[in-house]
């Protein structure tokens, strides 16, 4: 799976390197995009770089399948943080990925989310001028169920040597019309295109490896604000052994939208209405994850994250996942 975009972002691309008939080294990592958060779950495995052969198997895929936790008190504004209570977020993500040619690789994935707001910071449909009844209330303090966007991907293993360049692209379509208006909603119920390039370096005669992946995303416009943006996902791995890794990570995302300094907001407004659909979501989250590769099929891995600095974005408190994959 892709680390850049998510949640993703997503938005779960990656790509495969192989040693051997079976083993994989997966470049990438689950990735779901949330309220203009990323979050993580990185997955390599392998020892001994030199004898990698690049490139995709044509047949040859996976089926990955993640969770994630998420846990979130603030808010940042972009002046201060302010208390909005407690955010709790799970998410279930299901991704298939299929290798076209030993170049050309394609992905589907879906999110199920359960997501629950309480505490100060409600979003009351009620209270709007006029009100909207048909607006689901969600910030009750109960779970709130919902599939999220589907992702379909697709990418492209360009250059192997010396380093690996992939570029990609990525399509999200809201999987039916969920709500938007609250602290408990699951997304932004908008499509997104993403394009951009992965970039790997496995070193020479080391254990170590290193990759950057940045990206431009297209989002559907609200009231005419654009929320275009640019992700940067930066990772360095060290493998200890043949089925063992462990990384540091780091997810960024900065672009366009609304900021939401300036005093209270008019919360009677169709602008307050559609708010998270404008803001901004600018963030850097950092942490690190470990992988498994406990058969010569499978992987299992996990990660743990934390929001260092944002912009009108939810500020994760912490994040952890985990993530299992078959590949055949």
């Amino acid at each position: 799976m892709r680390l850049g975009s998510v949640v993703r972002s997503c938005l779960f691309d990656f790509a495969s390197l192989k040693r051997g008939p079976k083993f994989r080294v997966r470049i990438g990592a689950a990735q779901l995009p949330l309220l203009g958060l990323v979050l993580a779950l990185p997955a390599f495995a392998a020892d001994d770089l030199q004898s990698l052969e690049f490139g995709h198997t044509a047949g040859s895929g996976s089926i990955s399948f993640s969770y994630q936790n998420i846990a979130v008190s603030e808010f940042d504004t972009s002046v201060s943080e302010i208390d909005i209570g407690e955010v709790l977020t799970q998410n279930l993500y299901l991704e298939l990925t299929y290798a076209l040619t030993d170049r050309w690789q394609i992905s589907a994935g879906l999110p199920y989310i359960k997501k629950r707001h309480s505490g100060p910071g409600a979003h009351d449909p009620l209270l709007l001028v006029p009100p909207r009844p048909e607006v689901p209330f969600i910030d009750d303090g109960s779970y709130h169920n919902e599939f999220q966007d589907f992702s379909l991907g697709v990418s492209y293993l360009w250059i192997t040597d010396p380093v690996i360049v992939e570029p990609f692209a990525r399509l999200e379509i809201p999987s039916h019309d969920y709500p938007h208006f609250g602290n408990a909603a699951v997304g932004q119920n908008l499509w997104k295109a993403e394009f951009g390039v992965d970039l790997t370096k496995l070193m020479p005669f080391s254990d170590w490896y290193f990759r950057a992946e940045t990206s431009y995303t297209f989002v559907e416009e609200t009231l005419g604000v654009s929320v275009n943006h640019f992700r940067f996902n930066g990772e360095a791995g060290y493998f200890f052994s043949e089925a063992v890794a462990g990384k540091w990570f780091v997810l960024a995302k900065h672009g366009k939208g609304n900021d939401a300094g300036g005093g209270p907001p008019d919360r009677t407004t169709e602008a307050w209405y559609q708010h998270d659909r404008m803001a901004r979501h600018s963030y850097v989250n950092t942490g690190v994850g470990a992988d498994w590769f406990f058969h010569e099929n499978y992987q299992l891995s996990g990660s743990v994250m934390t929001t260092v600095w944002g912009k009108t974005v939810h500020v994760v408190d912490i994040a952890w996942g985990m993530s299992i994959t078959r590949y055949f």
